[in-house]
């Protein structure tokens, strides 16, 4: 059930200090739209819809993509930092991750570039 979808999301959010706020922006009976936010400027978007498989974690700047993951209908890719319009769908960025690993790396990022 997406309600179930949309806790989880924010059980997980919770844990991680950086995440300043969370809020649902769209949910519908099969999908859950959820702004996680960082700073004023930067927020980390998901986007889930169970009913077609897909799963979207991306991290927004300056109303500009920085990075993120996305699996539609079962294959994963990634939008990697230095090219972000990009898909990779190679070896590393076809790996699946949860949003939870997602958080993690989106941490790890936003130190290097000293957002956080």
């Amino acid at each position: 059930m997406i309600n179930d979808v949309e806790e989880e999301i924010y059980r997980i959010a919770s844990q991680f200090i950086f995440i300043k706020k969370a809020e649902t922006l769209l949910k519908t009976p099969n999908t859950v739209k959820i702004k996680l936010t960082i700073t004023p400027t930067c927020f980390l978007q998901v986007y889930q819809n169970i009913q077609k498989g897909i799963k979207s974690y991306v991290v927004i700047s300056g109303n500009q993509r920085l990075f993120g993951r996305d699996c539609d209908g079962g294959a994963w890719h990634c939008h990697p930092i230095d090219n972000p319009d990009s898909h990779d769908f190679s070896r590393q960025g076809s790996k699946e991750v949860s949003l939870e690993e997602f958080l993690y790396e989106t941490g790890e990022k936003l130190i290097l570039l000293g957002i956080l």
